[in-house]
């Protein structure tokens, strides 16, 4: 994927959290914004130069409409945009190759101030000691006509060292190892790009110090019709702290852990019905790289109000509603990572 095209993606992603606040927009104004902030280096030992270059993209909607590069000088940039309420602001920082965001600036007709800082972080190709603070596999979809199942898993993984993590000489920082019986699999993260084979995905997404890097990706299985069971294995690439998995109500008529995994609490979605109900296994402590827990997944033929969740309506919404599950059980991960770290 090509750099304006993560970029592209990237502000899309921002674009969901401030449309629900964004005024509604009116005429250009001759009136300005400005927006400054520091530039301050994670890095020990490193100093920011003033070739960190810092724009502010402008957003109408959902269309990218120009981008205002800043003045960087002295560890600090300064950016004057047009003032256009209902208009959204993102400041974006380039650094070694390594792409910043800032939090989206919503503008209103008030404004003509804001603030934005950027921590930046050298880069290396030496492996940190990278872990993982959990792994989640959630099966999103079963079409029993064809012994077909979709898996979204989502790797949180923590970088301990003080500069973001570009990959082996090869580029690769992650090598997944994908469940049994996988037909396709890709990746969900748009600065990084995936590749699929003998049973192994690799991504290139760069791993960043300070916070948990989410590596989202996507599988469809294929499992035994006449054995009427799966054996879900989730597996470590590296430490993991703890693996999860999670399978709606409806889609099996049991799901049993086998050994280092334990049945936990199931969680319930947004919304009504059973098929809004994750029944939840985990491990039950610290697994080393190339472990994993295996989830058998017994009387996926079973005759249910479910027909094909791969292309019905219903289904659809349903998939959607279990990957914002990751997501959320991803930010429970963060915390408690964050609070053991601090």
């Amino acid at each position: 994927m090509t750099r304006l095209r993560f970029i592209a993606a990237a502000v899309v992603v921002l674009l969901a959290g401030v449309a629900m606040f964004a005024p509604r927009a009116v005429e250009a104004q001759a009136a300005t914004v400005r927006v400054s902030g520091s530039i301050t280096s994670g890095t020990e030992g490193m100093t920011v130069s003033d070739q960190v270059k810092v724009r502010l993209i402008i957003l109408e909607g959902a269309k990218v409409l120009d981008a205002v590069s800043a003045t960087v000088s002295g560890g600090r940039y300064t950016a004057t945009a047009p003032l256009v309420a209902g208009r959204v602001l993102v400041p974006h920082a380039s650094f070694e190759g390594v792409d910043y965001f800032g939090e989206a600036i919503p503008l209103t007709d008030t404004m003509r101030e804001a603030t934005r800082d950027f921590r930046v972080y050298g880069t290396t190709h030496e492996a940190p000691a990278l872990a993982i603070a959990s792994s989640t596999i959630t099966v999103v979809a079963i079409n029993r006509d064809e012994a077909k199942m979709g898996l979204l898993r989502e790797d949180l993984v923590a970088n301990p060292s003080d500069r973001v993590y570009l990959g082996d000489a090869s580029g690769v920082t992650l090598r997944i190892p994908a469940p049994t019986g996988t037909l396709e699999a890709t990746g969900d993260n748009p600065e990084g790009e995936f590749k699929f084979e003998r049973g192994v995905i690799t991504t290139s997404t760069p791993i960043r110090p300070g916070k948990l890097t989410s590596i989202v990706t996507r599988y469809v299985v294929g499992y035994d019709r006449n054995a009427d069971q799966y054996g879900l294995r989730l597996t470590a690439p590296l430490t993991a702290e703890r693996l999860s998995v999670r399978v709606p109500q409806g889609y099996a008529r049991s799901i049993k852990p086998e050994a280092g995994a334990k049945q936990a609490p199931d969680e319930r979605l947004a919304g009504q019905g059973e098929a809004e109900v994750l029944q939840v296994v985990q491990s039950t402590g610290t697994v080393r790289p190339g472990g994993g827990i295996v989830v058998n997944l017994v009387g996926l033929s079973q005759a249910t109000p479910q027909s094909n969740p791969l292309t019905e309506r219903r289904g659809a919404a349903l998939a959607s509603l279990l990957a914002l599950a990751i997501v959320g059980g991803g930010t429970l991960a963060t915390w408690r990572w964050r609070a053991r770290t601090a």
